[in-house]
This record gives structure tokens, sequence and C-alpha cells, in this order.
């Protein structure tokens, strides 16, 4: 049996996190400095961009990031991870695995849902079967689960039909396998569970107006290790980002998210708290190989070569970002990337020598990326233009709206040359690579193409490893092939998302790695 001891608050790991000093010279981040005791009660309001669309915030359907930092609040999963990325109790006390594929988890008997019912073995059955019936995708994990089934009041085991390396990653990530109630969310329709939580995390939604905000009630059967003591947190929605930032200033909110980086210096500037960038969002820009340059691997080669990662960093994002491969700097699980890592290091005439071997000295490519969404991230594709074109590139910029876009991620459909479709935080490493890997992946063009043979064996290989150094060397190993073939462009890994908080207001928060807000249960307001 696997024990855990239960942390509260745990310092954010280096290798997790880099402080904003390191990565915008001209801005610091505040010190969260808690002045009073804690305080119940009150209201919580946080500025966000936009609510959840597709699925609401029905975990068996709802994947976006906009769904998943407000389940988080509602939901629990099975164990969790502190900012070091190690594992630790959620809902389960323990696990154990008897033999390479079944799990056997040992359940907390202190929890109820904020329906007021008890939280069993049935309910962790109910979820998992009903995971494996929905659309989401989230049903990756589960390819190899073969059953779940209640073996004792407080104990769950999993049977999967060979050995899975991914599950305990899956589990732990609060983003995933969110726990729902048979007795509740069983029993409500699909539009209450789009617009209401049914959980038993420290936050219930309560109320929806659509386009304007989202009520968080706080749980009264919460059994957490701390609070909640904020009454109710309301998530006001403010579609422009410098109004969300006025109203921060202005104190109608006490807290935002950003997507901008000069906007969260701005705050800085005046006073406010920025918490800890974490680097877990990768910008891949995926590849069709099927015909075109791109189909010879010298000219792929010859691209990567051609690109000075960090210019692109310090000035297309002002600082605010970490030369990634296709597993984001801010995961646990990332290789450092080093002058060894395979195409990585700039050199232009060794990239005009490998045009010049394919026969191709001055390509033209074409590169697609969401002219109506993340605009801040534009400038990297204009800088990456002006870079290739040292090496005789022509990389031709196709500013598509996103509903254009929208086909090729969600059903496969085909694209040329280049595609830029930014990924969140994966709960496992090898799931970075399905995408444009898998079978199943929507950006897979690779397949019967010998350039991702070894990739693609790897990445199998990796996903059933049990054995945690076994694991990380495989995926290791996997990350240099990819980037050896060159099967994904990654010009660097950015936040998903920047915290801006009053901390004269809000007391007691500190951002954490995952973007979960999971320290909203530690925090106040003054008095």
């Amino acid at each position: 049996m696997r024990p855990f001891a239960r942390t509260t608050a745990a310092a954010l790991a280096v290798g997790l996190v880099i402080a904003l000093a390191a990565c915008s010279p001209g801005a610091e981040t505040a010190e969260t400095a808690a002045t009073s005791e804690p305080v119940d009660g009150g209201t919580l309001t946080w500025a966000i961009g936009a609510q959840p669309t597709a699925g609401g915030v029905d975990p068996m359907i709802a994947t976006a990031l906009a769904a998943q930092t407000i389940m988080d609040q509602g939901y629990e999963t099975l164990l969790t991870k502190n900012d070091d990325g190690e594992i630790e109790p959620g809902l389960a006390l323990s696990y154990d695995q008897p033999d390479d594929t079944t799990f056997v988890f040992t359940l907390r008997d202190d929890v109820k849902f904020a329906d007021g019912s008890d939280f069993t073995a049935d309910d962790v059955v109910y979820t998992f079967e009903t995971y494996q019936q929905a659309t989401t995708s989230k049903k990756a994990y589960l390819a190899n689960l073969e059953s779940v089934e209640a073996t004792g009041d407080d104990e769950v085991t999993f049977h999967f039909s060979s050995p899975d390396g991914t599950f305990l990653n899956a589990v732990s990530h609060r983003e995933t396998f969110m726990i729902v109630g048979r007795e509740g969310y069983g029993a409500a329709s699909e539009d209450e569970r789009s617009v209401q939580t049914y959980g038993t995390g420290p936050f219930q939604v309560t109320d929806w107006e659509d386009g304007v905000s989202l009520t968080l009630t706080r749980n009264e059967y919460y059994t957490g290790d701390a609070g909640p003591y904020v009454d109710e947190i309301v998530l006001s929605v403010i579609p422009d980002e410098s109004t969300r930032l006025s109203a921060l200033q202005q104190g109608t909110v006490q807290a935002a998210y950003l997507g901008d980086g000069t906007l969260a210096d701005q705050a800085v500037q005046g006073g406010l708290t920025l918490g800890n960038p974490s680097y877990t969002q990768s910008l891949p820009i995926f590849i069709n190989p099927e015909s075109g340059p791109l189909s010879d691997v010298r000219v792929r080669q010859a691209v990567s070569l051609a690109l000075d990662r960090q210019a692109l960093i310090d000035t297309a994002m002002f600082g605010y970002g970490e030369v990634s491969t296709a597993i984001p700097a801010g995961d646990p699980a990332a290789p450092e990337v080093t002058d060894e890592t395979p195409y990585y290091t700039r050199d232009v005439e060794a990239a005009k020598e490998l045009l010049s071997e394919a026969g191709q000295p001055d390509p033209t490519i074409t590169l697609s990326y969401f002219s109506d969404a993340l605009a801040s991230q534009h400038p990297i594709y204009e800088l990456m233009q002006q870079q290739l074109a040292e090496a005789g590139i022509t990389l031709e910029l196709k500013a598509t709206p996103t509903a254009e876009l929208a086909p090729i991620f969600t059903a496969g459909e085909t694209f040329t040359d280049l595609v830029s479709l930014p990924w969140s935080y994966r709960a496992d490493p090898t799931f970075y690579f399905d995408p444009f890997l898998s079978e199943a992946g929507a950006m897979n063009h690779w397949s019967g193409n010998a350039d991702a043979e070894r990739a693609t064996e790897l990445l199998a290989e990796a996903k059933a490893a049990i054995d945690e150094d076994e694991k990380a060397e495989l995926t290791a190993e996997l990350n240099d092939e990819v980037a050896e073939q060159v099967l994904v462009l990654v010009p660097m890994s950015v936040p998903s998302n920047f915290e801006v908080w009053d901390a004269n207001a809000l007391q007691g928060y500190d951002s954490d790695p995952y973007g979960s807000r999971y320290r909203l249960t530690e925090s106040w307001l003054a008095e």
C-alpha cells in the first residue's frame, strides 16, 4: 500500500515555475503578504475573459481551459499533485498496484458531496463508467481499462488489459478525471450539468448569468485541510483584457486573468500582485508532410535550425516564455533543452546546406494560425517569418478565423504545411505527442511515414512503462527522436494565463503551477 503524507501549500518548485524577474527584467512579482488572520465570509470577484462554451461545466464533456479552471473548484480527483509534481492524496488516501494491470484505491470515508450525500466507492465506479461512455477526449487515458469495481465500502479496483503507465498521472491531475456523484450528477439533466456542479469540491457553481457571470458558493460539507473561508466567488465575464485590468485597478474586482504579459507588467507597476507564471502551455506548430517542401526531412530540419527560439521569446513575447520541446518547459516531466537537443541551436548556414542538399534552396511554406484569438502570440509568427527568410525560406502567414481552423483539431481535417494550435497542460507527458503520432490524433499526418516510425514505437513503449525511471528514459528518447525528425515545431512554451490580484483585498492566496487555483480554499478577504 502506498500512503501519502498530506501537505498544504508547498513552495513553488524551481523546475516548475520561473520567477518573473528572470523572464522580464523590468517587472517584479509582489510578495503575497497576509496582513490578517483568516476571516470567514464575503464575496470574491474574479474577472475572466470568457465563460465556458461547449459542455459548460460538465466534466464529462468540457475540456476547454475556461471550463477547467472553474470545474477545479467544484470537483475533486482521486489523487492530486503538489507543486513539485509529486503525487499526493485526494479523495483516495492511498493506492496499491498488486500487478502491472491492477490498481486498488483506498478511499476517504469522511467525504460528502455538496448535496449532503455520502461519497462512496460506488460513485467512483459510476464516474469512470460514465467517462468511458462519454464523448470527452479524456477517454484516451482509459483506452486499456477493462473494468472498475467496488471491492469494499471504501475500496475501488481498476483492471487494465495491458500495463498502463499513464493512469496514475491521469487520476492525479486536477483537471482530468473529476469525481461526480451517482445521486446528484446522475439525476441531473444535461442542461443542469452544464451550468451547475455536483461534486465534493470547496465551491460549487450555483448560478450562471449567460455572458455576465458565474457564481460559485461555498460547499458547507467540504472537508479539506483548510477553509474555504469565502462565502462565494463571482466570476465576472469581461472579454477585453484592458478593461479587466482597469476593473482590478479600480477595485471592482479583486483578481483577474490576463493573457498579455505587457498588461501583467502594468499590473505589477501599479502595485498589484502577479502570480509566478508557469510555462505549461506549449505552442506546437503541427506539420503536414504528405506533400510540399516539408515532406523532406532536410527541409524540416532547416526550418528548425533557422529559428532563434530565445530571440522569439525575448522579442515577440517580451520574455514571457521558455525554450521548449513538445513537452512544455513547465511540466515536471519536461526534459531540459540543451545544445545537444537536435536542431534546436540556431545555425543559418547549416540550414542553407540542408536546403541545398534537398534541392530546395528557397522553399515557400504556409503557416496558418488563429486570427481572432491569442493576439499576444501573433508577433511570434511574424518574427519567425523574418528568421526563416535569412535561410532562404519564405514563410507565408495565413491568419485564419477560429471557426475555420476548428475542424482541424476537432475532426482531423487536413491543412497545408503548418498550423499553429496551442495546447494546455497534459496529465501525462506522453499525451503531448498523441495529437500528431497516435492513430486517433487529429493532427496525425505521419501514419505510414518512415520518418515517424521510431517515434511511434517509442510513444507506445513510454505509455506502457510502469516504472517511473524507465518511463522518463523512454520519454526523453521520444522527445529527441521527434526533434531529430522534426515531426512538430515548437518555438516555445508560455503561461496559460497570468493571475493578478490585489493582495490588500485577497489574503493568503498564491498561484499554483497548474492554474487550478486550489489555494482559494486557503484564502480570505481582508476586513
